[in-house]
């Protein structure tokens, strides 16, 4: 699993920015996604930034993903795991 930083950008359907970043940790990765857990509920349709680490490299490579879903996990710590597709 690797820790990754985000920035949360434009969501389509509301159209509001929301300036908020956060930390998560990549739980699964595709050649077409990955799911994040986090500490952050993300809505659906919004757009992140994303620095994804480089495995043995002192590097970090900025990709723009898009929330496809969230979850809740867990009860006493609120935790959520989202989907994300890769735009860019």
């Amino acid at each position: 699993m690797l820790d990754v930083h985000a920035r949360c950008l434009l969501s389509v359907q509301t159209g509001t920015d929301s300036p908020k970043e956060f930390d998560g940790r990549i739980q699964n990765l595709s050649n077409g996604g990955a799911c994040i857990l986090s500490s952050c509920a993300l809505q659906p349709a919004m757009f992140v930034c994303c620095n994804f680490p480089v495995a043995d490299a002192p590097v970090s490579l900025p990709l723009l993903m898009q929330v496809r879903w969230t979850v809740k996990r867990g009860r006493k710590s609120p935790n959520y795991v989202s989907g994300f597709q890769f735009v860019l």
